[in-house]
């Protein structure tokens, strides 16, 4: 089972026309003020009716004297609209100096707290340019050498939770990306644990993990009925059963802040308690130094990426290079170097907090949060930097 909640893109489509007229009516009935643009050309514009196709304003505002939506007549233009908690964007063809034609599709994300710019094509934006990297462990890379000393490590913790820790079995898993369990991905979200103290009583809890008590509310909150939770519950009890499994847990290996991996181990004979889990949490540590201190290696943007718009907070961007694709997945985390006109530049990390559908051309195209612990003299030069684009394009007339 995929869960929608946990790994749900926040940006939406709608491209059905009975959608889009709904969305145009409650602009209209509310006479709702939107914005089009074109590069350094911005109308400010105030919704009142919808009819046959065509939206009309009642009133149209230009940033420019003497410009007009005729002067665009059939021209398109790059609408956006904020109502309530989102930020609803078009593409605006106008008709004549008071109404564009109805979209063929209308996108909406949450309104974000800060101030966003558009950067890919912006006039006001002389340069600046984004590289960007990933550290990875990749047991399946076509390295000898490499897939040897990772094959190692994990053979000699596996032995060890065996022989030293006395499990029954014993087993490291790294993540690709499309893993689909859901106590998996409830361990991804929360980066606990997961326990089942004793497979005979799965009413056990304890703060410091996840039992089954969490995985319960998980699947309640993913929309699964109670009727179905009870009969996935039922077939892990029969599961235990019919394998003798006394006690299991799932530890996360967690490095920068993302699940990478898992350690999982299983007693037949003995019921674990909080000690087990803790020296397992030592040693799920112990994995996680030795495969990115020995087997790690960094993937580095060649060229720089393209930025498609961004805030203090965070930015959109879209990959153009192969390498990167398969490593691509929500809450990985990666490095950003903003370059700048005058060569200076931020470096911070950043987690991938939206994955959105590829362009015509097969570009990956991801949405990023940087981290909160920015250097503050970086933060505030990025804000700078971004409120100095606002001016320019409120001005509408002079080139940074």
């Amino acid at each position: 089972i995929l869960l929608k909640s946990y790994y749900m893109i926040t940006e939406e489509l709608y491209n059905e026309e009975r959608e889009i007229i709904k969305f145009i009516m409650l602009f209209c009935s509310n006479n709702i003020s939107g914005v089009l643009r074109d590069r350094d050309t911005k109308f400010n514009v105030k919704f009142k009716d919808y009819k046959n196709g065509v939206i009309t304003f009642s009133s149209v505002e230009c940033n420019k004297p003497g410009v007009s939506l005729d002067d665009y007549k059939m021209r398109p233009l790059d609408g956006e609209v904020v109502f309530g908690a989102n930020v609803f964007l078009f593409t605006a063809i106008p008709t004549q100096d008071n109404a564009i034609s109805l979209p063929d599709a209308i996108k909406s994300h949450p309104k974000r707290k800060t101030v966003r710019i558009k950067v890919a094509g912006n006039p006001f934006i002389q340069k600046l340019d984004a590289y960007l990297s990933l550290k990875v462990v990749d047991p399946s890379i076509q390295d000898e050498e490499l897939a040897k000393k990772i094959h190692l490590i994990i053979s000699t913790i596996e032995s060890t939770l065996m022989r030293s820790e006395n499990y029954d079995i014993a087993k490291i898993t790294l993540f690709d990306g499309t893993e689909k369990n859901p106590i998996l991905q409830l361990i991804k979200k929360y980066q606990k644990p997961f326990v089942v103290f004793d497979t005979a009583n799965f009413s056990i809890k304890d703060e410091s993990v996840l039992t089954y008590q969490d995985y319960i509310k998980f699947m309640n909150e993913a929309g699964l009925d109670s009727k179905a939770i009870l009969a996935q519950l039922d077939k892990m009890k029969e599961f235990y059963k019919t394998h003798k499994i006394r006690s299991e847990a799932t530890v996360p290996l967690i490095f920068e802040e993302e699940v990478i991996g898992i350690i999982k181990v299983i007693s037949l004979k003995d019921v674990m308690n909080k000690t087990n889990v803790i020296r397992l949490k030592q040693l799920a540590l112990k994995a996680v130094d030795d495969l990115f201190t020995k087997c790690a290696f960094e993937i580095v943007s060649k060229d720089p990426q393209t930025i498609v718009d961004m805030s203090v907070n965070g930015a959109k961007f879209i990959i153009n290079q192969p390498d990167f694709y398969k490593y691509l997945r929500l809450m990985k985390r990666l490095y950003v170097q903003l370059v700048f006109k005058d060569e200076t530049t931020i470096k911070t990390m950043a987690t991938i907090v939206n994955i959105y559908e590829p362009t015509l051309e097969g570009y990956r195209v991801i949405g990023v949060k940087f981290s909160l612990n920015m250097d503050w003299k970086d933060k505030n030069k990025l804000e700078e930097f971004i409120q100095s684009v606002v001016r320019l394009q409120d001005k509408g007339d002079v080139i940074a």
